[in-house]
């Protein structure tokens, strides 16, 4: 029985303080990403899939670096966005705060974009492995939708850059392998755009 092994990756630590997306990695960020790609090295992906932002693009130029003749895309798909806004009895404060700063129409093209980016890259396909190097939101989607979660589960994660979370689509099930796996990042470059509270 054929299984699909879907990689997702959180893009680097990024220069902030610019269009929504835009960001530069920094140096800190690249160097998450080779971390990253280190630890991948072996893995044969038949394709490694990124967000057209650029610290997403700049991230899988550098993972792929070891995967010679390895298809690398951009796809719209995988752009940050906000996949639900759930029902008010789910959401703190702070979520309300954060889902009232987006205009109605950004907050019905994001779900519209993780409803088509579950259609494109989840479910078991033809097998094979595939790398997604995309934005915490969607990674968090993908997650929460890979357990059969309801639609504010997505706002309780916290993923870390450079963070591995890995989804089995079989034919009849779905398992999460891991999630914001970050073992193969030194304890200085985990998590560095949360508290220090919330880094482990």
């Amino acid at each position: 029985m054929s299984v699909r092994l879907l990689y997702l990756v959180r893009h680097g630590e990024y220069i902030r303080g610019s269009e929504h997306a835009a960001g530069a990695l920094t140096d800190l960020g690249r160097q998450q990403a080779k971390h990253l790609a280190e630890r991948l090295r072996g893995t044969k992906f038949t394709a490694i899939h990124h967000s057209p932002w650029e610290r997403a693009a700049q991230t899988a130029a550098i993972v792929a670096e070891p995967h010679a003749g390895v298809p690398l895309e951009a796809n719209d798909l995988l752009k940050e966005c906000i996949p639900a806004v759930p029902d008010a009895q789910h959401l703190s404060d702070g979520h309300k705060d954060f889902l009232a700063s987006f205009p109605e129409e950004v907050l019905a093209a994001g779900a519209a974009q993780a409803a088509k980016a579950l259609d494109r890259f989840a479910g078991p396909a033809l097998g094979g492995k595939e790398l997604l190097v995309t934005h915490g939101n969607l990674i968090n989607w993908f997650v929460s939708k890979a357990l059969d979660s309801p639609d504010h589960a997505w706002l309780r994660m916290v993923d870390y850059n450079c963070a591995l979370s890995v989804i089995a689509y079989w034919p009849e099930r779905t398992r999460l392998l891991s999630y914001n796996d970050m073992g193969h990042l030194p304890a200085h470059m985990r998590g560095t755009d949360y508290p220090a509270e919330a880094r482990i």
